[in-house]
């Protein structure tokens, strides 16, 4: 089934909403008509109560009394009818009664004629009826029932309906014919009103992916519009970025595996090309095993990276403490840091709610990014501290810095800062990139800061409370030290 464009369905809205107002609008004119004509009517018959009254007073005092010219208080109309009778119930009078009326409560004699004498009925053809009933005295100073006449006039609005059902038509039909104009006007104006739009739409279908631009500018177009062009356009440049990075990763990752896939085969050829002793081949397969396990190490952080992305890390929490998991891997990277002949410090202490091994992960790339990059002499500072906001880890480190420009990007896995890549053989450029999806595993954020020929501070904040980190997923569990 074809769905409607956005432009229909709002023209559909407007004719709605034109629907409703026409209805309204109608309604209540319709009903103010009525009441109008209703009180109108009421009035005459009220009006022709009292002259009919005054007329059978009249005739009662006479004793030649001629009740048919009372009947000229409803000639002329033919939906008036007057019904009078005699205090026995014989009829007197009957001045166009088609249909006799009901038994009505009269008025007494004397009384007033008000909008309350009046009562309602219908006729056996549907019509609605107004009329009254009073008593009249037939004689000078007769007041006993017995003595009186009861007339009944009434008013069969045929006329009336007919007008209102008139009346009723054409609203109904000018409703109708307003609702269709104002859909059908909205609906032009509303194409006219999404031409920027499709503009936009036709710009968006020519973007590919060497030509990552909008063909129309931001700003000749409405300030709405405008808005979501220069989205689009920023979601771009942000996509170009990310194909930037995608295609230079692309290149660091296919240098860094032709590396010690070109060692393991040149060294293999080496070794078949002439008779070699037992342990000329068990130096060969050490190291092999060296650039099997380089390999390895590339191809589970890539993996990791995935799964983190994903939320297929499942996160166990535990209550540690830093002073603890902080001396460990001092200890453990000992070795590393008295060979480039670096010192490691650890400072302070607390506990922190966090997976051991995401954790160890985390620090244990800071720990060795910071050796990597450190002078010889100097000293890898892990500092600790717990407060109301949460729990910090610090990683600082002297040495050449990174400049202003990389640190918005040094956590993006696809960003290397040394275009050259002088020192891939230790690093496959991705160890942050698994430091920040560590901390968002966690709820938390990692911060960088740096002086170029200075300090260069890695900061982990951890949250007070964290969500359920469970929440994050169920699946392969992380494993491995430093990348």
């Amino acid at each position: 089934m074809r769905r409607l464009s956005l432009t229909t369905r709002l023209a559909f809205a407007f004719g709605l909403v034109a629907a409703i107002v026409f209805g309204g609008a109608g309604a209540y004119l319709y009903r103010a008509l009525a009441m109008q004509v209703i009180e109108r009517d009421d009035a005459e018959l009220l009006r022709k109560a009292v002259h009919a009254r005054d007329e059978l007073r009249e005739q009662g005092a006479r004793p030649d009394s001629n009740w048919r010219e009372v009947g000229g208080v409803v000639s002329g109309n033919d939906e008036f009818a007057l019904v009078v009778r005699a205090a026995g119930g014989a009829v007197l009078l009957a001045a166009n009664a088609t249909e006799g009326p009901p038994a009505l409560q009269p008025v007494a004699p004397e009384a007033p004629f008000g909008p309350e004498a009046i009562r309602a009925w219908t006729t056996r053809q549907g019509y609605p009826v107004h009329g009254v009933q009073a008593l009249v005295p037939v004689g000078p100073g007769t007041g006993a029932p017995g003595q009186a006449l009861t007339f009944t006039l009434y008013q069969s609005a045929v006329s009336r309906t007919t007008l209102l059902r008139a009346y009723r038509t054409k609203l109904l039909l000018t409703g109708l014919l307003g609702t269709l104009a104002v859909a059908g006007l909205g609906y032009v104006v509303l194409r006219a009103g999404m031409a920027p739009l499709r503009r936009i739409a036709a710009g968006a279908s020519s973007v590919t992916v060497h030509r990552l631009e909008l063909p129309i500018a931001p700003a000749q177009l409405p300030p709405e519009l405008a808005e979501l062009a220069a989205a689009l356009q920023q979601m771009m440049d942000r996509l170009r970025d990310g194909f930037e990075r995608l295609s230079q990763f692309s290149a660091d990752l296919a240098h860094d595996f032709r590396t010690p896939i070109g060692n393991l085969l040149g060294q293999s050829q080496v070794a078949l090309s002439s008779e070699r002793s037992a342990d000329e081949y068990q130096a060969l397969l050490a190291s092999n095993i060296e650039e099997y396990e380089r390999l390895a190490r590339m191809i589970e952080n890539m993996l990791f990276l995935a799964r983190a992305e994903n939320a297929r890390v499942a996160v166990k929490p535990a209550r540690l403490d830093l002073a603890r998991e902080l001396g460990a891997l001092s200890d453990y990277f000992e070795g590393l840091a008295e060979a480039r002949g670096v010192a490691i410090a650890v400072d302070g202490g607390g506990a922190v709610l966090a997976d051991p091994l995401l954790l160890r992960r985390a620090v244990s790339n800071l720990v060795a990014n910071a050796i990597r990059y450190t002078p010889a002499g100097q000293t890898v500072v892990m500092a600790a501290r717990t407060g109301p906001g949460g729990s910090n880890i610090e990683v600082r480190n002297p040495g050449a810095g990174i400049a202003p420009e990389h640190l918005s990007k040094l956590f993006d896995r696809f960003f290397r800062g040394d275009p050259a890549r002088a020192n891939s053989g230790e690093s496959a450029g991705i160890g942050l990139a698994i430091v920040k999806s560590i901390m968002d595993l966690h709820h938390g954020h990692v911060e960088v800061e740096s002086e170029v020929g200075g300090t260069t501070v890695f900061r982990l904040r951890f949250p007070a409370t964290q969500a359920d980190p469970a929440s994050c997923g169920a699946a392969a569990g992380a494993t491995g030290a430093a990348t």
